[in-house]
Protein backbone atom coordinates (compact mmCIF):
# COMPACT_ATOMS: atom_id res chain seq x y z
CA UNK A 1 0.00 0.00 0.00
CA UNK A 2 2.97 2.34 0.40
CA UNK A 3 2.98 3.24 -3.28
CA UNK A 4 2.96 6.54 -5.14
CA UNK A 5 -0.19 5.67 -7.07
CA UNK A 6 -2.13 5.02 -3.86
CA UNK A 7 -1.11 8.35 -2.39
CA UNK A 8 -1.96 10.11 -5.65
CA UNK A 9 -5.40 8.49 -5.72
CA UNK A 10 -6.24 9.63 -2.20
CA UNK A 11 -5.05 13.15 -2.92
CA UNK A 12 -7.15 13.25 -6.07
CA UNK A 13 -10.21 12.35 -3.97
CA UNK A 14 -9.55 15.52 -2.00
CA UNK A 15 -9.37 17.60 -5.18
CA UNK A 16 -5.63 18.16 -4.81
CA UNK A 17 -3.48 19.22 -7.72
CA UNK A 18 -0.99 16.49 -8.72
CA UNK A 19 2.32 16.52 -6.84
CA UNK A 20 5.48 14.98 -8.24
CA UNK A 21 7.52 15.21 -5.06
CA UNK A 22 5.48 14.39 -1.97
CA UNK A 23 5.72 10.61 -2.23
CA UNK A 24 9.52 10.78 -2.45
CA UNK A 25 9.64 13.20 0.48
CA UNK A 26 7.53 10.93 2.66
CA UNK A 27 9.43 7.84 1.56
CA UNK A 28 12.71 9.49 2.55
CA UNK A 29 11.28 10.57 5.90
CA UNK A 30 10.09 7.08 6.77
CA UNK A 31 13.40 5.58 5.65
CA UNK A 32 15.46 7.57 8.17
CA UNK A 33 18.05 5.21 9.72
CA UNK A 34 16.99 6.08 13.27
CA UNK A 35 13.59 4.51 12.66
CA UNK A 36 12.94 0.84 13.38
CA UNK A 37 9.19 0.69 13.91
CA UNK A 38 7.90 4.05 12.62
CA UNK A 39 8.89 3.23 9.06
CA UNK A 40 7.19 2.85 5.70
CA UNK A 41 6.25 -0.66 6.82
CA UNK A 42 4.16 0.77 9.67
CA UNK A 43 2.42 3.16 7.27
CA UNK A 44 1.83 0.36 4.76
CA UNK A 45 0.35 -1.84 7.49
CA UNK A 46 -1.95 0.99 8.58
CA UNK A 47 -3.06 1.66 5.02
CA UNK A 48 -3.68 -2.02 4.34
CA UNK A 49 -5.75 -2.36 7.49
CA UNK A 50 -7.66 0.79 6.58
CA UNK A 51 -8.92 -0.87 3.42
CA UNK A 52 -10.71 -3.42 5.62
CA UNK A 53 -12.43 -0.71 7.68
CA UNK A 54 -12.72 2.06 5.12
CA UNK A 55 -16.49 1.74 5.19
CA UNK A 56 -16.43 2.89 8.83
CA UNK A 57 -14.89 6.26 7.95
CA UNK A 58 -16.99 9.37 7.57
CA UNK A 59 -14.43 10.96 5.26
CA UNK A 60 -12.22 8.07 4.11
CA UNK A 61 -9.85 10.06 1.86
CA UNK A 62 -9.05 12.38 4.76
CA UNK A 63 -8.33 9.47 7.09
CA UNK A 64 -6.09 7.92 4.44
CA UNK A 65 -4.03 11.08 3.94
CA UNK A 66 -3.75 11.49 7.71
CA UNK A 67 -2.34 7.96 7.90
CA UNK A 68 0.29 8.83 5.28
CA UNK A 69 1.44 11.84 7.29
CA UNK A 70 0.85 10.85 10.91
CA UNK A 71 4.48 9.84 11.62
CA UNK A 72 6.13 11.89 8.87
CA UNK A 73 8.17 13.69 11.53
CA UNK A 74 9.52 11.28 14.13
CA UNK A 75 12.39 12.05 16.46
CA UNK A 76 12.43 10.32 19.83
CA UNK A 77 14.21 13.32 21.36
CA UNK A 78 11.28 15.63 20.50
CA UNK A 79 7.88 16.05 22.11
CA UNK A 80 6.14 17.64 19.13
CA UNK A 81 6.39 15.06 16.38
CA UNK A 82 2.66 14.90 15.72
CA UNK A 83 2.41 18.69 15.70
CA UNK A 84 5.26 18.92 13.21
CA UNK A 85 3.73 16.16 11.07
CA UNK A 86 0.38 17.97 11.08
CA UNK A 87 2.04 21.24 10.08
CA UNK A 88 3.83 19.50 7.21
CA UNK A 89 0.52 18.05 6.03
CA UNK A 90 -1.18 21.45 6.17
CA UNK A 91 1.63 23.16 4.26
CA UNK A 92 1.57 20.52 1.56
CA UNK A 93 -2.20 20.39 1.26
CA UNK A 94 -2.37 24.17 0.93
CA UNK A 95 0.26 24.02 -1.83
CA UNK A 96 -1.86 21.56 -3.83
CA UNK A 97 -5.05 23.60 -3.35
CA UNK A 98 -6.92 21.42 -0.87
CA UNK A 99 -9.64 23.35 0.94
CA UNK A 100 -8.72 24.76 4.35
CA UNK A 101 -11.46 22.91 6.23
CA UNK A 102 -10.26 19.61 4.74
CA UNK A 103 -6.60 20.18 5.59
CA UNK A 104 -7.58 21.31 9.08
CA UNK A 105 -9.57 18.13 9.70
CA UNK A 106 -6.64 16.03 8.47
CA UNK A 107 -4.30 17.87 10.83
CA UNK A 108 -6.65 17.16 13.74
CA UNK A 109 -6.64 13.47 12.83
CA UNK A 110 -2.84 13.44 12.88
CA UNK A 111 -2.81 15.17 16.26
CA UNK A 112 -5.23 12.55 17.61
CA UNK A 113 -2.47 9.94 17.23
CA UNK A 114 -0.35 11.75 19.82
CA UNK A 115 -2.36 10.78 22.90
CA UNK A 116 -4.83 8.51 21.08
CA UNK A 117 -7.80 10.55 22.22
CA UNK A 118 -10.64 10.66 19.71
CA UNK A 119 -12.71 13.79 19.05
CA UNK A 120 -14.95 12.18 16.43
CA UNK A 121 -15.59 8.90 14.61
CA UNK A 122 -12.74 9.32 12.12
CA UNK A 123 -10.31 10.15 14.93
CA UNK A 124 -11.45 7.01 16.75
CA UNK A 125 -10.78 5.01 13.62
CA UNK A 126 -7.30 6.39 12.94
CA UNK A 127 -6.19 5.98 16.55
CA UNK A 128 -7.42 2.39 16.59
CA UNK A 129 -5.55 1.67 13.37
CA UNK A 130 -2.39 3.22 14.82
CA UNK A 131 -2.72 1.06 17.95
CA UNK A 132 -3.55 -2.12 16.08
CA UNK A 133 -0.03 -3.44 16.72
CA UNK A 134 -0.89 -3.76 20.41
CA UNK A 135 -3.36 -6.48 19.48
CA UNK A 136 -1.04 -8.33 17.12
CA UNK A 137 0.06 -11.95 17.72
CA UNK A 138 2.59 -12.18 20.55
CA UNK A 139 5.68 -12.61 18.35
CA UNK A 140 4.71 -9.64 16.19
CA UNK A 141 4.05 -7.53 19.25
CA UNK A 142 7.42 -8.51 20.74
CA UNK A 143 9.22 -7.44 17.56
CA UNK A 144 7.38 -4.11 17.69
CA UNK A 145 8.35 -3.65 21.32
CA UNK A 146 11.98 -4.46 20.50
CA UNK A 147 11.98 -1.93 17.66
CA UNK A 148 10.61 0.77 19.94
CA UNK A 149 13.53 0.11 22.30
CA UNK A 150 15.94 0.48 19.38
CA UNK A 151 14.39 3.83 18.52
CA UNK A 152 15.01 4.93 22.11
CA UNK A 153 18.50 3.45 22.27
CA UNK A 154 19.85 6.67 23.78
CA UNK A 155 17.67 6.32 26.92
CA UNK A 156 19.30 4.35 29.77
CA UNK A 157 17.64 1.03 30.55
CA UNK A 158 15.96 1.82 33.86
CA UNK A 159 14.39 5.15 32.83
CA UNK A 160 13.22 3.50 29.62
CA UNK A 161 11.61 0.62 31.48
CA UNK A 162 9.84 3.00 33.86
CA UNK A 163 8.57 5.21 31.08
CA UNK A 164 7.51 2.33 28.86
CA UNK A 165 5.73 0.59 31.73
CA UNK A 166 3.83 3.79 32.46
CA UNK A 167 2.69 4.06 28.83
CA UNK A 168 1.56 0.44 28.63
CA UNK A 169 -0.22 0.58 31.99
CA UNK A 170 -2.02 3.68 30.77
CA UNK A 171 -3.57 1.66 27.97
CA UNK A 172 -4.50 -1.15 30.35
CA UNK A 173 -6.30 1.28 32.67
CA UNK A 174 -8.66 2.33 29.91
CA UNK A 175 -12.14 0.80 30.01
CA UNK A 176 -11.36 -0.21 26.42
CA UNK A 177 -8.05 0.21 24.60
CA UNK A 178 -9.85 0.62 21.29
CA UNK A 179 -12.58 3.13 20.54
CA UNK A 180 -14.48 1.38 17.78
CA UNK A 181 -16.56 -1.76 18.01
CA UNK A 182 -14.64 -3.40 15.16
CA UNK A 183 -11.26 -3.12 16.88
CA UNK A 184 -12.66 -4.02 20.28
CA UNK A 185 -14.03 -7.20 18.78
CA UNK A 186 -10.92 -8.19 16.84
CA UNK A 187 -7.98 -6.83 18.88
CA UNK A 188 -8.94 -5.89 22.47
CA UNK A 189 -8.35 -9.22 24.18
CA UNK A 190 -5.03 -9.91 22.49
CA UNK A 191 -3.86 -6.36 23.18
CA UNK A 192 -4.56 -6.78 26.88
CA UNK A 193 -2.71 -10.09 26.94
CA UNK A 194 0.32 -8.54 25.23
CA UNK A 195 0.38 -5.49 27.48
CA UNK A 196 -0.11 -7.42 30.70
CA UNK A 197 2.70 -9.79 29.78
CA UNK A 198 5.07 -6.94 28.95
CA UNK A 199 4.23 -5.02 32.11
CA UNK A 200 4.92 -8.14 34.17
CA UNK A 201 8.32 -8.43 32.47
CA UNK A 202 9.10 -4.84 33.41
CA UNK A 203 8.15 -5.54 37.01
CA UNK A 204 10.61 -8.44 37.34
Amino acid sequence: MFRAENLARSLAELGARPSLSIFSELKDAYAHPARYYHTARHIADCLTLFQDVRHLATRPAEVEIALWFHDAVYDTRRQDNEEQSAEWAIRFLEEVSVAYDVSNRIARLILATKDHVAHDADAALITDIDLCILGAPALVFDQYDSNIRREYHWVPEEPFRQGRRQVLEGFLKRPAIYRTEYFQKHYEQQARRNLQRKVQEFNV
